[in-house]
């Protein structure tokens, strides 16, 4: 009979109390008289409250969220009261239909204690409140299963509240139900703004790179192009997308968004690769203007490879006296970077060959392009060169040569002159 009795108050408390989260307060009397009345039945609850009598304590409980929440001081101590004693009380029932309206009985509370403590004045920490209310249905899903789609929804309003509070477990549970419902735009578009956002936090630096490795490119790419063509200018998918090319080797798609790319405000690593790649595409003059864009960036030093790559546009256009020349300016900048000597000796080489040798003494224009092969450390191109010296009967015509001495070379080609001094030798 007493446990009969039990069940009736009980249930008339979780009745009242979700019944009585949506009336409105009951309007302070003149005097204080509510007053005193609130200080009475905030000392009953509270009195039972420590020492754990939830059911005795609960009918005062309900009397103050319903007629002053926010007594004493207008903050939120009576809402996470409530909450606490009604999770108790589910935690102690075995009846699955009490216990479950037990649980919703604290869910109220949730919901109930932002709007009206906000709307007194009060202290109180929505973010703390939407998300605790996530992990609340988190915590019990056993009993609150359904409720699963709340608890994601609580954390993507705690995140949308304060994006940088929400902890990265959380961040992970919104994360994976976005992947597993199949969302993937929900779940590159969380990725990408946690990246540009918070991305040097060490959780979530290792949440981008879960998730992104499980996200196939070209699903990230698909996602990224319906965007773009929504909204052309959107500066943000442009950079992704652009990344996202160059990482999957996409040189077509990737020249095709450069435009766009270089009318931002690019820098100086995207324009060095546009460089490169319109030089592998043959787009000599794209490459120059590329690389004069670099040039101008604020505070920007050029190194070797940016010198290299214009020698190579130059060369390119035929423009052999200005190709060296960045050739040379490489190697000065940086007298440990081979590949300008050895596209020294290429140019001298190529210009050899398109514009020919016309007598004996022409030929020994040959000679120096060995020597600098050699001093490029390629052997072996200096080898090539020997099938190309001037004969034994060619060193006999020419007077001033005399096998194993030195002599004086003058070559020019397209305005770029080969001269110096080398060794007379046959090949």
């Amino acid at each position: 009979m007493i446990r009969f009795e039990r069940f009736l108050s009980l249930a008339a408390i979780v009745t009242l109390a979700t019944t009585a989260a949506w009336q409105p307060q009951t309007a302070l009397a003149q005097g204080g008289e509510l007053n005193q009345e609130s200080a009475m039945h905030y000392s009953l609850y509270w009195e039972n409250f420590k020492n754990k009598n939830w059911t005795d304590g609960m009918a005062d409980l309900v009397w103050i969220l319903q007629n002053d929440p926010g007594f004493p001081r207008d903050r939120d101590t009576n809402f996470e009261r409530a909450v606490t004693a009604y999770e108790a009380l589910a935690m102690e029932e075995q009846d699955p239909a009490r216990k479950r309206a037990l649980f919703d009985s604290a869910l109220v509370q949730f919901d109930r204690a932002i709007p009206v403590i906000q709307g007194l004045g009060g202290d109180i920490d929505p973010f703390e409140w939407t998300r605790n209310k996530g992990r609340f249905i988190q915590e019990h899903l056993a009993e609150l299963s359904d409720l699963e789609g709340e608890a994601i929804a609580a954390y993507v309003d705690a995140y949308h509240l304060e994006p940088a509070r929400l902890d990265p477990y959380y961040l992970d549970v919104i994360l994976n139900a976005y992947y597993s419902g199949g969302d993937i735009g929900a779940t590159l578009g969380l990725l990408r703004e946690l990246n540009n956002t918070r991305g040097e936090e060490d959780g979530v630096e290792m949440l981008v790179r879960k998730y992104f490795s499980v996200i196939p490119p070209e699903e990230q790419i698909g996602f990224l192009e319906e965007q773009l063509a929504e909204d052309e200018t959107n500066v943000e998918v442009i950079q992704q997308l652009f990344e996202l090319y160059e990482q999957e080797g996409f040189h077509g798609k990737l020249l095709e968004l450069a435009p766009k790319m270089l009318a931002l405000d690019p820098t100086p690593e995207v324009l060095r690769m546009l460089t490169r790649m319109y030089l592998e595409e043959g787009n000599t003059d794209s490459a120059i203007a590329v690389f004069n864009q670099l040039r101008e960036l604020p505070g920007v030093e050029l190194v070797a490879q940016d010198l290299h790559n214009m020698g190579i546009a130059q060369q390119e256009l035929e423009n052999y006296a200005e190709a060296r020349r960045y050739y040379r300016e490489a190697n000065d900048l940086d007298p440990d970077y081979s590949p300008a000597l050895r596209a020294v000796a290429d140019l001298y080489a190529t210009a050899a060959a398109r514009c020919g040798v016309e007598d004996r003494e022409q030929s020994a224009v040959f000679w120096l392009i060995a020597d600098a092969y050699q001093r490029a450390g390629d052997s072996a191109g200096a080898a090539r060169m020997k099938t190309a010296f001037p004969t034994a009967e060619d060193i006999f015509y020419v007077q001033k040569w005399t096998n194993g001495e030195p002599t004086s070379v003058s070559y020019t080609c397209r305005g770029m002159t080969i001269s110096g001094t080398t060794t007379v030798r046959q090949r």
